[in-house]
Formats: structure tokens, sequence, C-alpha cells
């Protein structure tokens, strides 16, 4: 009974914290960016709960259960400081342009530095891929509830699709009702929890440490302590662990709940706060993927068959029930808290940039005011399309997954910042472009992603089909490739008019 208590006190605040942020949340610009001077600490912990979600918490430490130590030194040590770098270099870039423009959103950020309406919506459609991530929190935290709470006590059969229904429906009623208000107060809250939880599981492993971690590791397979590990699907080499993984976790600071929190502040004392606090914070979380070697040598590899439940096992039967559920609780805050931003995000991209473009020659009689209320209506209203296709990929993941609702969600998301993050990078950091250039690397990336990831090319192994950072990394190096190709031609080009300009 207790346990109920806990979960009903969370949902209870978070909707009290919500309807606080609707206070504040009368046009579409509060909606989506809230009123461009809050305070970092608390847009410090709202990006360090973004960046720390179910995957975190309960999905990577399974790949790490599986893999060993060389999942931590990919997702943990080589992504994290490719995140981290990310976040800190192009959030001040995004900021500098954004801030000029009072762009709204990546897209309209995008459409704004290369003053092409088209780049807009095509780069709104693009973001909308992120509702693959949507799937993969509201999966794992469904998981999570329904074995904290025992759901599946409750209703043996279909518990964990009513558990999914429930999640869906509550945060994205809340996210709706609140936008960006509701989105920072409640990762405040959520941070400060995950930060203890965080700590805790950690702490968990002391035992095991004592005990030799490696060594007991290494009596079962030598390879679960490699830096890199041969067998594994993902960690087979030097490149696929570190270099991929850094470059992935680098890119992964285009997503638009990311780097959109640069325009959250008043200046640039206040970025330059909350991302120190937020990279510290997230460098606490990361040792999270630690339960995975935990949870490995005390269960040996019995779940195999099923990572994405290792985690979980692993909080049910280590501490006791009241902590269990406080834990699971905190993670279930993780998840909300980087699910809500994405949401916040996609809605408002609905709205602004696919909206209010083309529905322009419809909103022409209407004055500035009634086009920005109806669209925050539009934005509003998107929710619920997008809790529905959130329902139907999320059960057929359920039924049909692929390993791992990691690797769905990897191989969309990583397609979304393939395709955004050309555009970003060099909008930020030169002065003028040609966009026929860009937008080519920025298609000839998303496509060799996917095109390596399904294509089942002969130049690839099984094991890159079903990596999606490897060929997520392959796509992003060609589309680097091709703007250095630009600049090489240009340069020649240069060289050759010099002469008769002389």
């Amino acid at each position: 009974m207790l346990k109920w208590i806990i979960f009903l006190i969370y949902i209870f605040v978070t909707i009290y914290l919500a309807y606080l942020g609707n206070k504040k949340t009368q046009s579409l610009s509060a909606y989506a960016v809230g009123d461009r001077k809050m305070n970092p600490w608390i847009v410090a912990f709202a990006l360090a709960a973004s960046m720390t979600s179910t995957a975190t918490f309960i999905i990577n430490p399974g790949i790490v259960y599986a893999f060993g130590f060389s999942a931590i030194m990919g997702y943990g040590v080589a992504a994290g400081l490719g995140l981290f770098s990310g976040i800190i270099i192009l959030s001040k870039g995004f900021r500098k342009v954004g801030w000029q423009s009072q762009s709204l959103t990546v897209p309209q950020w995008i459409g704004e530095r290369f003053q092409d309406k088209r780049f807009t919506i095509f780069f709104a459609l693009v973001n909308l891929l992120l509702i693959a991530m949507v799937v993969l929190i509201s999966y794992g935290s469904a998981m999570l509830i329904d074995f904290t709470l025992g759901i599946h006590n409750l209703f043996p059969v279909y518990h964990f699709e009513m558990t999914l229904i429930f999640v869906i429906i509550f945060v994205f009623t809340y996210t709706s009702f609140g936008g960006t208000f509701a989105h920072a107060y409640t990762n405040t809250i959520q941070g400060g929890i995950m930060f203890i939880v965080a700590l805790v599981l950690v702490i968990s492993g002391i035992p095991y440490f004592k005990e030799g971690l490696f060594s007991s590791l290494n009596a079962e397979n030598p390879l679960l302590t490699g830096v890199i590990n041969p067998q594994s699907l993902f960690f087979r080499n030097f490149f696929e662990v570190f270099l991929a993984n850094f470059i992935v976790g680098f890119a992964l600071a285009v997503q638009p709940h990311f780097i959109i929190k640069s325009v959250y502040v008043k200046n640039d004392r206040d970025v330059n706060k909350y991302l120190t606090i937020a990279v510290l914070m997230g460098f606490i979380f990361s040792l999270v993927l630690l339960v995975g070697l935990f949870a490995r040598i005390k269960f040996g590899p019995q779940y195999m068959t099923n990572v994405d439940q290792v985690a979980s096992i692993y909080i049910v039967q280590t501490f006791s029930p009241i902590v269990a559920v406080f834990i699971s609780i905190a993670i279930l805050a993780a998840a909300m808290s980087t699910l809500d931003g994405i949401l916040v995000a996609l809605s408002a991209i609905i709205a602004n940039d696919l909206y209010l473009v083309l529905a322009q020659k419809h909103l022409q009689n209407k004055s500035s005011d009634q086009r920005l209320k109806q669209a925050l209506k539009i934005g509003r209203l998107s929710i619920i399309g997008l809790a529905a296709i959130t329902l139907i990929l999320g059960l057929l993941q359920h039924y049909f997954k692929e390993f791992s609702v990691a690797i769905f969600a990897q191989t969309w998301v990583y397609a979304l910042f393939n395709a955004t993050f050309i555009p970003l990078l060099f909008g930020m950091f030169t002065k003028a472009q040609n966009k026929k250039w860009v937008l080519a690397a920025s298609l000839l990336s998303i496509m060799t992603h996917v095109v390596f990831r399904y294509g089942e090319l002969s130049i690839l192994t099984t094991a890159d089909y079903i990596n999606p950072g490897l060929t997520s990394a392959y796509g992003i190096i060609i589309g680097l490739f091709v703007m250095g190709l630009y600049y090489i031609i240009n340069w020649f080009k240069s060289e050759q008019v010099a002469p008769k300009q002389g």
C-alpha cells in the first residue's frame, strides 16, 4: 500500500507543478521557450534531467549487462565526452543566432539562418523522428511501473499495455497543459531526486567492488572486462567503442530539447552557469551504467534474452520494497523529465514551423496575436496525435522488437541529428554558405545512415546493421566530407581568379 501512496504523491506533485506552469503559459513563445530569463539553476536541472532518461537508468545498463566494460567505455566515456563537448560548444553557437532571430525552435533557427522557409519545413519534418525517443521512454517507464507496482499481479493479461496507456495519457496531458514552464519546474524536482538515486544505485555496488568486480566478471568471461569486446554487437573495435560513440555523442547535442535551452536564460553568463552545473550532474548520472556490471555478477547471463528488464529486476531484488519504489519513482522522474522536454519541442515545432508556415495564406487576415493563439492551440492539440503514434509504435516494439527497444530509438533519433548536424554546425560557425551544398550534405548524411542500417550492403557485416551508432557515424563523416569538398572547390576557384585580378 505504501508504494502506491509514494507513487500517487509523485503524480499529484507533478500535476500541481504543471498547473503552475500553465498559469505562465499564455503565448506560443512562453510555451516553447519560457520567458527567456529563467534561473540558470532551473535550466541546468532541466537540461541534466533531459539528457538522462529511461535509457540511462533502465535500458543502457542492460546493454552493459550484455557486453561488459566495453559498453561503459562506449556509452559512458566516449559518448558522454562527445555529448558534453557538443552541448557546451553548440549551445553557445545556437544562442548567438537564436537570440537575435528570437527563434522558438531548431527548424526555425535553420530557416532563419539560411533565409529559406523551405528549410524550416523540411527540418521540422525531420525533427518529428524524435518520436522514436518518446516511444523508448514511454516503453521503459511502463515496464518500470509494471515491475515496481506489481501491475502484472493485478492484471495478469495486458498489464504492460495498460501501464503504457497510463504513462502516455499522464505525461502527454501535463506537458500539453504546462509547456516549457511545466517542463522546467518538474525537472527541477525530478533532477534532484534523480541525483540522490544515482548515488544510491552506484553505492549499491560497493560489495561487488570489495569482492573484486573485475575479477568476478573475468572469471565468467574475460571479454566482459575488456575495453573492446570483439564478440559484442556494438563494441568490437576501437572505432566502434571510441570514435563512433564520440561522434554520435557530440551530434546528440543538436536534439531540439537540448540545444533550445540556451535561449531560456537572459545572458551568456547564465549559459556558462547552467552548462557547468548540467555537465557535472550528467557525469554523476552516467555512473548508473555500472549497474549493468553489478547485475551481471548478481544474475549471470540468465537475462540475455531480454536485457531491457535487467535494471528493473536488479532494483526490485537488491533493495527493500520501499527503497525500490523510491528508486523506481526517481527513474520514472528521469523518464518524464526527458519525455516532457521532447513533447514541448515537438509540439512547438508542429505549431511554429509547420502550421504557421504552411497555413500562412489561411491566416493572412488574422492579427499576429490571433495567429499565435491559434498556433498555441494547434501545438497543444498535436500532442493527442503524438500520443496515438507513440502508443502504436510502443505496442509494435513490445511484440516485435529487435534485441532492445533502444536500437529502434537510436536508429531514428540518430537519423534526426544526421540531418540537422551539418546545417547547425556550419550555420553557427561560418558566415556564408551555399544552401544547395548544405542540403546535399544533410541528405547524404541521413541516407548513408539509413541505407547502411537497413540496406544489407555487402561491405558491412551483420553486426553493422544492428548498430545505429556506427552507421550514424558513417553518415556524419560523409556529410562533413561533402562540406570539405565544397571548401576545396571554392579554394581552387579563388586561386584561379586571384592571378587575373592581379
